[in-house]
């Protein structure tokens, strides 16, 4: 185990009417730490001990981590973003970065990332508060620090764009090997950020652990709400809702639970509030005459008063490494008859996470990772070649497919563009560019070509949808739009064309939605026979033997193939680091001969199922 960052040892800090903090202990492991707590919790206290910004009354605060050689070892930006009046936004990346062999690049690709550009020469007085925020953290990154402390960084930032720039940390964290304390009360930013967390209440700490551990078994509902909606059943609870588990937590995330059309339960809806990806659904249990709201994660928006229902427990226990799958409605096991799997080549000292996948010529797997890089494999896994985007200081690509006339074409995701490859690795050409016109893009995702030699492009940012192209880049159509009804996206992330119809994985809204190919909603898959219960699908593959549908479940940890009209034929996989799931799945492909690859992300490995 690595050692820790800081050591905190009986604090209290002094405040007006109380301790800001009183008897905090805690360790900062390497990696990200998130401090989470409402208003006055005494995040910002924390933090400023931290730094030396303040000292503590009583304790001892130590740090511990390993000299940083040539790296400064911390940079903090502070809650009200500390930028200098003095110096416009290009020098003040300009004076962190200076010395550095690719100085100069790094100030184009910070200002890029974070949408600055344009403001280069502005000072801070002349700036918004989002274009400071921006700022004061590009500044962080530029430094190259080993640890970074940010105090609700990116809190005045549009919502629309925040993803994107948290992605741009993200990167960094990752390629320099550099760990982060930040300060949030946004649960979203904690479970999509961070590895541990520290929970404060009115200066006292309540909670330090995992992530996972807060989020799936926390010890309280009050721990529970800090990191979003939740439903506290114990046992005794649980029964008198009609729900049967052997679950030991009393905390059900709304992802852990489906609420369904039953026509013999007790359980009568009586209002639904539907948000997209979550549903607060207040239930009358007509035998007991009690009340009670859920929260679950819905298909769609169908549920309405006067329904009856029943409430299907889903079990997603990522920190014990628990299968996750419906106690009661899990379906059949897909057969599979052998498991292998391929370690990601490494970058220096890191191993890179896989992506998108597809399958190429005489059956070569086509891999995208998170180290910029496009890895050829033959069928047996042996790498063949390899080669690095144009470009990817600011982001990676997420998207690959072949081309009927032999071109590789990737979504280069934050490049805002698809790049076209011969097979060895030369840039052919480009399509795109930054923009919400037709034929420009936010950020590109998926792609997938028709027997007519059209290019289909999802992309998410601002409006969520799908662009035709001819195969020399003209723009045909557009279609679909952010949100959650028919037609809409919430994040288009997978897509696969067949005989005039188009299945395109709609991540966020937990759905396969089928389109023909000139745009028209058919329906969400599964619909007409008896529904398809999906957890964040990320990408699609068809089987051009048999005709069914594979589909990679990022939250689920699985594998779900379904014919044509969406009936649930088999699974196989859970949250896992073993051989018998995977760890967040990106992506997925099918070559001729039945063998099912998939990007197992977070496990840093291709998966290959004989089936």
């Amino acid at each position: 185990m690595s050692a820790p960052l800081w050591r905190l040892d009986e604090i209290t800090l002094a405040g007006n009417d109380r301790p800001r903090l009183a008897g905090v202990s805690c360790e900062i492991p390497p990696g990200v730490t998130a401090v989470i707590g409402y208003s006055g919790a005494g995040k910002t206290s924390l933090l400023n001990l931290l730094v030396g910004f303040e000292r503590p009354e009583r304790g001892q605060v130590t740090r511990i981590y390993d000299d940083p050689g040539d790296r400064l070892p911390l940079f903090w930006v502070p809650q009200e973003d500390g930028l200098w009046p003095h110096e416009n936004a290009a020098e003040h990346l300009q004076i962190m970065a200076a010395g550095a062999e690719d100085a100069e690049e790094r100030v184009k690709n910070l200002l890029s990332a974070f949408d600055l550009l344009d403001k280069s020469a502005a000072y801070p007085d002349l700036m918004s508060q989002g274009e400071r925020a921006r700022l004061s953290v590009a500044r962080a990154l530029a430094s190259r620090a080993a640890v970074l402390v940010m105090d609700e960084p990116l809190v005045h930032v549009d919502p629309a764009r925040e993803e994107k720039y948290w992605r741009a940390i993200r990167n960094h964290l990752s390629d320099t090997n550099t760990s982060l304390v930040i300060a949030t009360h946004s649960p979203e930013t904690v479970l999509r950020e961070a590895q541990h967390a520290l929970c404060l209440k009115s200066g006292r700490l309540l909670h330090q652990g995992p992530v996972d551990n807060l989020y799936y078994d926390p010890q309280t509902l009050e721990m529970a709400e800090f990191l979003g909606a939740a439903n506290w059943l114990p046992q005794h609870e649980a029964q008198q809702w009609c729900i049967e588990t052997q679950r030991e937590s009393p905390c059900f995330r709304p992802e852990q639970i489906k609420i369904r059309p039953a026509e013999q339960s007790p359980l009568v809806v009586q209002s639904a509030h539907f948000s997209g990806s979550l549903e607060e659904v207040e239930l009358l249990n007509e035998d007991s005459q009690q009340r009670r709201t859920f929260f679950h994660r819905p298909a769609d928006n169908g549920l309405r008063h006067g329904i009856r229902v029943a409430i299907h427990v889903c079990l997603l226990l990522l920190a014990c490494g628990v299968s996750l799958g419906c106690d009661q409605d899990d379906g059949p096991q897909l057969n599979v008859s052998e498991v292998n799997h391929w370690i990601s080549p490494p970058m220096g000292a890191r191993i890179p996470r896989p992506r998108g996948l597809a399958i190429g010529d005489n059956d070569e797997v086509l891999c995208l990772d998170n180290g910029g890089r496009l890895l050829v494999f033959d069928e047996h896994g042996k790498l063949l070649r390899q080669w690095e985007m144009p470009d990817h200081a600011i982001g990676k690509p997420e998207g690959v497919c072949l081309l009927t006339d032999g071109r590789i074409a990737v979504a280069d995701t934050h490049y805002h563009r698809v790049v076209f490859f011969d097979k060895i690795g030369n840039v052919l050409s480009y399509l795109g560019g930054e923009g919400q016109e037709d034929g420009q893009f936010l950020f590109p995702v998926a792609l997938c070509q028709d027997k007519s030699e059209h290019i289909y492009v999802c992309e998410y940012g601002g409006d969520h949808r799908v662009q035709k192209f001819t195969a020399d880049g003209k723009h045909l159509l557009t279609f679909g739009t952010f949100g959650t009804g028919e037609g809409q996206f919430q994040r288009p992330s997978g897509i696969v064309w067949d005989d005039d119809r188009l299945y395109i994985a709609d991540a966020i809204n937990n759905r396969v939605q089928v389109f023909t190919d000139t745009g028209k909603f058919v329906e969400v898959l599964g619909e007409k026979t008896g529904g398809l219960v999906l957890e964040y699908p990320y990408d699609i593959t068809l089987d051009q033997a048999t005709k069914d549908l594979y589909i990679i479940e990022y939250g689920a940890g699985r594998v779900t193939k379904t014919n044509l009209a969406g009936k649930l034929l088999g699974r196989f996989g859970k949250t896992s680091r073993n051989n018998d799931g995977f760890l967040k799945p990106w992506g997925v492909a099918i070559d001729t001969h039945q063998r099912l690859r998939v990007a197992d992300t977070e496990n840093h490995r291709i998966v290959e199922l004989k089936l």
